[in-house]
């Protein structure tokens, strides 16, 4: 994926091969639900992370921007390891008189020259030096690549040539280990061919040769490169035993019938035959990042409705991976040492796209990423080509990409047991989130326009800068699905069976006129629909307040009688109070804008079961069974002030 290169034939293969094998049982939710989620990672690149101009996202770029880590929306990023501009000018490499400039590590890893230290040591000192935030799991580029443009070309038969290979991967090897990156992002397509010396003696490709002679790996016998493969993997966990290598293409029809790929299985089964624990392969094939794509989008033109992205794609997909052990030399092997990943493509409009890049039109696309999520084992690699993630100048969070983030939980710290929010900055940065379709949440600016863009007016939650406050619409419409819109933060489940005091303040703008869609806040769990597992307070109208707790056991309802009914525009505080050695909680409503009006208590005894359960998430939500495409004269809208949990 450094290059996209001969994409009709790339795109017909994606079709053939990914054919749907079987159709799995769904759970009853179409789209990713927290519980799904969870110790999930998604791992960012793209064009901005191999080339660009200053603003390229490199370990250096990171070094001098610490706030990067503030706007960047994955778990980890794929990163380029810069070479010494200095040594790279030192090799004197030209072709046809100009000069060569390879830049990175990965340009120069299959080629005769013998990468020193001092060439990344700065690298080196920038990854170590780096603030990661919450950027747990990163990764370095090794590709397919020759920087050398033929002029190094090695012979991968010459034990002397592949000495200089072996001790350039185990320098990427070392970058990994001392530079605390999980391993390599490892770009099996091929992107040039052998150049062969023409009469003139310039090394231009020549088109009579062969096309399946791909660099570095398409004209080698596949004995020779099964036992290339599995030196190569011995080099590598010789210098990093635990390294983890994500491929984007591996074991799969792909690779015996896409010429780039030529000779990519036989290279993998050397290394899956020398690789020991604890290495480990991630099979993160690339096709699945067409999943969702919309029709009329650039790379589904060819396709009637674009790319089916539901839950049974990504199961069938899942399924065929496992299922391509018979391509390998060693399938007990295979599925001993062989994760299942998953690719997505986002580009993400409106948050961080280049200014004049266009929008809503057949560039503007996206796959379903938490699908993919939920159906690979631990990763997914995101692709752009056109966004650029985490620049200094466009520092707004991409509230869907931020809420896929903050639900997987890879910090380990994010269920707090305590919690403070006033909302005056973004919450989405303090570890809250909401359940979103991604292929639901896109509207077309313009009826002309063949494909959706994001926007926030998709979700009934928005964070006002303004205000300090969060906002919420309680609108419903058949692109949201019936689906659980909550904006919640997570609570360690082992606070709330002990004693505890939430609070939510509030200010209701409109009541709304649809008693099956009320106000609904309080504590939720992510396991469950409200009518499951829920405490809370539900507002149906000015005059229709109800403690309301809801479990398997039962259904208790309390309703909160306030003298003149609430007033918009008036501050509320609904208070839970709860008693966890006798199980009794109290809930109090206070309107803070008059203090001397008196608060209203309902009191009851939780469930043993209910208690033991636990309840996972605090704050806000919208009815779960309303009807659909809710009118705006319909809607209520309030705002949220200030939530606390100790």
């Amino acid at each position: 994926m450094l290059l996209k290169r001969a994409h009709c034939v790339f795109l017909l293969c994606c079709q053939a091969t990914m054919a749907i094998c079987a159709e799995p049982q769904a759970p009853a939710e179409s789209w990713a639900s927290p519980r799904e989620l969870r110790n999930k990672k998604v791992i960012g690149g793209g064009l901005y992370t191999i080339y660009g101009d200053e603003t390229a996202i490199t370990p250096r770029f990171i070094q001098q921007h610490p706030e990067f880590v503030h706007s960047y929306p994955f778990d980890g990023i794929v990163l380029p390891a810069p070479l010494s501009p200095a040594w790279v000018n030192s090799l004197g490499l030209t072709k046809l008189g100009m000069p060569l400039r390879p830049a990175f590590l990965h340009e120069l890893l299959w080629n005769r020259i013998r990468i020193p230290d001092e060439a990344i040591a700065e690298t080196l000192a920038d990854l170590k030096s780096m603030n990661r935030g919450s950027m747990t799991d990163n990764f370095l580029i090794v590709g397919m690549v020759d920087g050398a443009r033929g002029l190094k070309t090695p012979d991968l038969a010459d034990d002397s040539d592949w000495a200089i290979i072996e001790h350039n991967v185990k320098l990427a090897a070392r970058i990994c280990r001392e530079g605390k990156l999980k391993g390599f992002w490892l770009d099996t397509e091929q992107y040039g061919n052998y150049r062969w010396r023409t009469p003139s003696g310039n090394p231009e490709f020549d088109p009579d040769q062969p096309q399946g002679l791909h660099f570095p790996l398409g004209k080698d016998t596949p004995e020779l490169l099964r036992r290339r493969g599995a030196q190569w993997i011995q080099a590598v966990q010789a210098e990093f035993p635990e390294i983890k290598i994500m491929t984007t293409f591996a074991w799969s029809p792909d690779s015996v019938s896409y010429g780039p790929l030529s000779g990519v299985i036989p290279f993998l089964d050397g290394v899956l035959e020398g690789i020991k624990p604890p290495g480990q392969l991630i099979h993160g094939h690339e096709n699945t990042f067409y999943f969702g794509q919309a029709k009329g989008t650039t790379h589904a033109y060819a396709t009637e409705n674009g790319f089916p992205g539901d839950r049974a794609r990504y199961a069938s997909a899942k399924t065929e991976i496992h299922g391509w052990r018979s391509l390998s030399s060693n399938p007990e092997k295979y599925d001993k040492f062989v994760q299942v990943g998953m690719a997505a493509w986002v580009e993400d409009h409106p948050w961080n796209v280049p200014d004049g890049w266009p929008a809503g039109g057949k560039a503007t696309l996206w796959s379903n990423l938490p699908l993919s999520l939920v159906y690979t084992d631990e990763y997914v690699w995101v692709w752009s080509e056109h966004t650029k993630y985490g620049q200094p100048h466009l520092q707004d969070l991409n509230p869907f990409l931020a809420s896929l983030n903050n639900q997987t939980f890879n910090m380990r710290n994010e269920a707090v047991k305590s919690l403070a929010e006033d909302f005056a900055n973004d919450p989405m940065r303090h570890g809250w989130y909401f359940d979103f379709d991604m292929l639901a949440i896109g509207r077309k600016a313009d009826p002309s326009h063949e494909a959706a863009m994001m926007s926030t007016d998709t979700v009934p939650y928005r964070w006002d800068s303004r205000s300090k406050s969060l906002r919420v619409t309680g609108r419903n419409s058949e692109h949201l699905g019936g689906q659980r819109r909550r904006f919640v933060h997570p609570i360690d489940p082992q606070a709330t069976r002990r004693s505890y005091t939430a609070s939510i303040e509030f200010r209701i703008e409109s009541f709304g006129t649809l008693p099956s869609n009320p106000i609904v806040l309080g504590f939720f769990s992510s396991e469950h629909l409200l009518a499951k597992q829920s405490l809370s307070l539900q507002i149906a109208g000015k005059d229709s307040l109800n403690f309301v707790v809801l479990s398997d056991e039962t259904a208790q309802t309390f309703p909160l009688r306030v003298p003149e009914g609430l007033s918009p525009a008036q501050t509320y505080r609904i208070v839970f109070d709860f008693v966890g050695a006798n199980r009794e909680i109290n809930a109090s409503l206070s309107n803070l804008t008059q203090p001397t009006a008196q608060p209203q208590f309902a009191h009851t005894f939780l469930p043993p079961a209910f208690v033991e359960r636990g309840l996972d998430e605090f704050g806000v939500t919208l009815a779960e069974q309303v009807p659909v495409n809710t009118a705006p004269e319909n809607e209520y809208r309030y705002e949220v002030l200030k939530v606390e949990f100790k």
